[in-house]
């Protein structure tokens, strides 16, 4: 069992990527990261029907819910993400951080999720690999 987390937006970024994935720890150290580099984060919602009757969805946490089951980062959230862990690259205490937690961050996958967190709002869920 290979759980990843899968996000995804709306193909409405010309430039951007309006997809992104990365195994389950991946997301929980960028979270982490994050977080600890001064993001606040706002919440997530539960992706809702389009003939839902709820007016302001209840506020979430970060944890990927099942395949079927798809959360969403709004835009404001999304951006102040990015512009946290662009504060920590440019710290000297990242790779500290990232060597406590035993998980390989390639830088790549670090750029690669700030820049897709730049794009705005997204929605997210974990997949295992026996799903696709």
């Amino acid at each position: 069992m290979n759980p990843r987390v899968e996000m995804f937006r709306e193909a409405r970024v010309p430039k951007g990527r309006n997809r992104f994935s990365c195994p389950l720890p991946i997301w929980e150290l960028l979270w982490e990261i994050g977080h600890a580099f001064g993001w606040q984060p706002a919440g997530t919602t539960y992706v809702r029907p389009a003939n839902s009757g709820v007016q302001v969805a209840a506020r979430r946490n970060y944890r990927p819910g099942g395949s079927q089951d798809h959360k969403l980062v709004d835009e404001q959230d999304a951006v102040a993400w990015a512009r946290a862990l662009e504060a920590a690259k440019a710290s000297p205490h990242l790779a500290a951080i990232v060597a406590a937690r035993s998980v390989e961050l390639l830088a790549g996958t670090f750029d690669e999720f700030t820049e897709f967190c730049y794009g705005g709002a997204f929605s997210f869920s974990v997949w295992d690999d026996a799903e696709s």
